[in-house]
């Protein structure tokens, strides 16, 4: 069931729980004015007497019209008998209604609509009333019906390599499903842009049409005309055609007449392209049915054009490579041939003019065994031994072979000979001819290469359509059934491919995609084991597997199925990713394949394996990120809940303890003093601890948002906080001139705060002195705090910035151990770097980056 069913069914549900309810018939109407479908009710005997108003905005018609059976005049007049034919069903058995039709919108523009009706009954049972919806599925059933309709545009167009008969063919099964016009135009290689074939419901009007262009060529400078399309290769639409357009673009009143009577109300023209050149145009046209093309219609119109350049294509170097072969045959026919007599022990002893005039012996020189010397050294011996085995057998004799011409180049030849025999049945003479063949084998190599060139197109084009396909941010299921759909319409050899993934859950092959031949679901395993058949053998060894002669392997599955199928073949490739099984890619054929093949298909299937294998890693680290973002949130509010919460109880021993210092101060034992110091400097260090807990915990959570700011300014309110330090120590406070930053002021003040008061604190012998500087570096500013002091070895660079990592006891340098960490989630939650160098005992320069406030560019842009 699809979601537009399952919408219309919790509807039916709604409406009919409430229309069965005694005082429901208000509600009813309330509801069935509030949905967006179309809602009508009817009696017990099916005469229609309510629609809610959607049904009188979407038809345009009034209850007077559609009430009774009014309700049939916005159907499509070829979808009234079995809409009809069904109401009466149910009306006569009490069965639930549903039909799809097309409904006329009060444009005049059909949509197609799933209508559903079922009875509402009393407590007897008896059916008091119908009432029924009208869903718009107008998108899914043309999208059902686009991915038909390609189908049996690609079947029509792989079916014939005459392209213009079939292009022809494709124009008349475009109407009217795509419109009501359809032409094809080709660009032959003069240049000139010649009407293929053109198509319309009446046949007559087709014929008019090759008459209009006659008299009417299209202008070269149109600019939404055919050849402004194939000049540039992109498509051209007109949802609408108004008639100041027809004015403008008609050359005479003749014309306009005729355009105006046509009743265009829309056209479409998309590039006929292929291996990047664009040699014709489609062009589609609506007229009776008041269609608009629509953005997916041109989309719809260029997949359709791209199969049909593709057809083309392939037809074209079809005929190219015939042609070829053609050639070869001519040449072959025009290649002089030289013919020789020799006596039945092998010697030549007739003059052969042909021979001489071949090779440029002479008499003398080619008489006896003189011949061997004009043969390629390299061939001399394998052509006597052939020689000698077929005159004591008495056989025909063919070698191929090179032979030397009078200007000293080498022909490839082929030589035969056969014995003539006296009546006795011993040789009497050899005749035999010598025929160059050097055209021949170019041709071949030609008629070769052009074939691998083909092949090659069509692995890229798969390669291309494979790539796209694992490009998707889909699940790997789905993205394995598309990569099999892709092979099958790219490599017309391939009857069946399915692609089997390795589930480590269940330690078997799982078939996740399939295409081609319908396998019936009797005879195909969802599941293998390692060794089970031929694709469980292919994923146990990890090897390519061909077979041929797959119906007469012993391991072969469904015998009668399979030759029923005419499927003789099978390919299976392992899809590895670093050695490890990721799944099987297993191909049936209708013809034997060739290792090429094989090449081909471990090609696709490296690229499958990676990008399966990279889809399921994405979705891995997407999963991780997620629990990775939850569990910092979770552990950032206990930090924060569990420092504030511990802030009270902590407050409270505080007070009492120094209540204790100031009442007892003195007043017992020495002992007692230290006892009571030590418990306040305890809390007191407690409390700076939960406090800075706190403030690291906030970073992320109760920052402010990001805005233009003065770090200047951010600084000297730093310094303000330090003022008392800054006395105490004597220190020296130098500021560079600061840039302005986009920033969170408040945490911007905190940053400097904590690093000036460390270059404070850390301070050697000598008063300390501070410089804070920064300096732009492409789109961020970078900031130093350079100090005086004690400095830090290197192997102390990353330790310091972790929170509670101390480098020295609390006795020699006070503090929490939290302050760099808070600085380092403040600089990462600005999007920059923090960082240090340092020189023990010459000081220590602290570096941070930020990013710059944008500047407009002269284009307007932000940079």
């Amino acid at each position: 069931m699809n979601s537009t069913e399952r919408r219309v069914t919790d509807v039916h549900t709604l409406l009919s729980k409430t229309l069965s309810h005694p005082d429901g018939e208000s509600t009813f109407r309330q509801l069935a004015e509030a949905i967006p479908q179309l809602v009508w009710t009817t009696r017990p005997d099916g005469y229609h007497d309510y629609f809610n108003q959607r049904w009188y905005d979407y038809t345009g018609s009034s209850l007077e019209v559609t009430q009774g059976d009014g309700w049939r005049l916005p159907f499509h007049p070829e979808d009234v008998p079995e809409a009809q034919k069904r109401w009466l069903h149910s009306l006569r058995t009490g069965d639930t209604y549903e039909v799809e039709y097309r409904c006329r919108r009060h444009d005049g523009v059909y949509r197609w609509f799933l209508g559903r009706a079922q009875p509402v009954r009393d407590a007897d049972g008896r059916i008091v009333k119908w009432f029924g919806t009208c869903t718009d599925i107008d998108e899914q059933k043309r999208a059902a019906d686009s991915m038909r309709f390609l189908t049996q545009a690609d079947s029509l167009l792989a079916s014939s390599l005459d392209y213009e008969t079939t292009l022809a063919a494709l124009t008349r099964l475009a109407v009217p499903q795509m419109a009501d016009w359809c032409s094809i135009d080709i660009q032959g290689e003069d240049g000139v842009v010649r009407l293929l074939a053109v198509a319309h419901v009446d046949p007559s009007k087709a014929k008019w049409a090759h008459e209009l262009r006659r008299r009417y060529p299209p202008d070269p400078k149109d600019p939404h005309g055919i050849h402004e399309v194939i000049r540039t290769g992109r498509s051209s639409v007109l949802p609408d055609i108004p008639d100041s357009l027809l004015v403008a673009a008609c050359r005479d009143k003749e014309q306009l007449r005729i355009a105006r009577e046509l009743g265009l109300r829309s056209s479409l023209t998309v590039p006929l392209t292929a291996r990047g050149r664009t040699f014709g145009a489609l062009a589609l046209v609506t007229a009776e049915s008041g269609r608009r093309f629509t953005p997916s219609d041109v989309v719809f119109a260029e997949q359709l054009a791209s199969r049909a350049a593709l057809a083309v294509d392939n037809a074209r170097l079809y005929g190219n490579a015939l042609r070829a072969e053609e050639r070869f045959r001519s040449l072959v026919s025009a290649s002089a041939q030289a013919v020789w007599v020799r006596r039945p022990d092998g010697l030549v002893e007739e003059d052969s003019p042909s021979w001489r005039a071949f090779t440029g012996q002479s008499y003398e020189d080619y008489r006896g065994h003189g011949w061997l010397a004009a043969i390629h050294p390299e061939d001399q011996e394998r052509v006597r031994r052939g020689w000698e085995a077929a005159r004591a057998l008495k056989q025909p004799y063919e070698v191929e072979m090179r032979v030397r011409l009078p200007d000293g180049r080498y022909a490839i030849t082929v030589c035969r000979a056969v014995p003539l025999l006296n009546p006795e049945g011993t040789v009497r003479e050899w005749i035999g001819t010598t025929t160059d063949i050097t055209a021949q084998r170019r041709a071949e190599e030609s008629s070769r290469r052009l074939e691998s060139e083909q092949r090659a197109r069509q692995l890229e084009s798969l390669r291309i359509k494979v790539s796209e396909v694992l490009s998707r941010e889909e699940a790997p299921s789905r993205l394995m059934q598309d990569c099999a759909g892709a092979m099958v319409r790219s490599l017309p050899a391939l009857a069946l491919v399915q692609v089997w993934g390795w589930s480590r859950e269940a330690q078997a092959l799982v078939l996740e995609g399939t295409a081609g031949v319908a396998v019936p679901s009797s005879i195909q395993p969802t599941r293998l084991a390692l060794g089970e058949g031929f694709v469980g053998t292919v994923g146990q060894t990890r090897q390519p597997l061909l077979l041929n002669d797959v119906l007469q392997h012993p391991g072969v599955r469904s015998r009668e199925w399979m030759q029923a199928q005419g499927l003789v073949s099978f390919v299976g490739t392992p899809l590895l990713v670093r050695g490890q099984l990721v799944g099987v890619l297993s191909v049936f054929g209708r013809s034997p394949l060739e290792e090429e093949a094989l090449a081909t298909l471990a090609t696709v299937a490296d690229a499958v394996a990676q990008g399966l294998e990279r889809r399921r890693a994405e979705l891995s680290l997407q999963e991780h990120a997620r629990e990775l973002a939850r569990s910092n949130e979770e552990l950032q509010q206990f930090a924060y809940v569990a420092s504030h919460d511990l802030q009270e109880p902590l407050r409270m021993v505080a007070s009492y303890t120094q209540l204790l210092a100031r009442r007892y101060q003195g007043k017992l034992d020495s002992d007692a003093d230290e006892f009571i110091a030590y418990a306040v400097d305890g809390v007191n260090r407690m409390q700076r601890l939960i406090q800075d807990l706190l403030a690291y915990s906030r970073v992320g959570t109760r920052g402010h948002e990001f805005k233009p700011i003065d770090s200047g300014r951010a600084l000297e309110k730093a310094l303000a906080n330090l003022k008392t330090l800054v006395e105490e120590t004597e220190a020296t406070l130098v500021q560079g001139k600061l840039p302005p930053v986009m920033a969170d002021e408040t945490q911007l003040i905190q940053l400097f705060q904590n690093l000036v008061g460390n270059a404070l604190k850390f301070r050697g012998k000598t008063p300390p002195r501070v410089l804070v500087e920064a300096e732009r570096e492409g789109n961020e500013w970078r900031f130093t705090v350079e100090d005086n002091g004690i400095g830090i070895e290197p192997q102390y660079y990353e330790r310091i910035f972790v929170i509670f990592q101390r480098l020295h006891g609390k006795e020699e340098y006070p503090g929490t151990g939290i302050g760099l960490a808070i600085c380092k989630k403040i600089v990462e939650r600005h999007g920059g770097r923090i960082g240090l160098d340092s020189q023990l005992g010459q000081g220590t320069t602290f570096w941070f980056t930020l990013p710059a406030i944008p500047t407009p560019s002269p284009q307007g842009t932000t940079s």
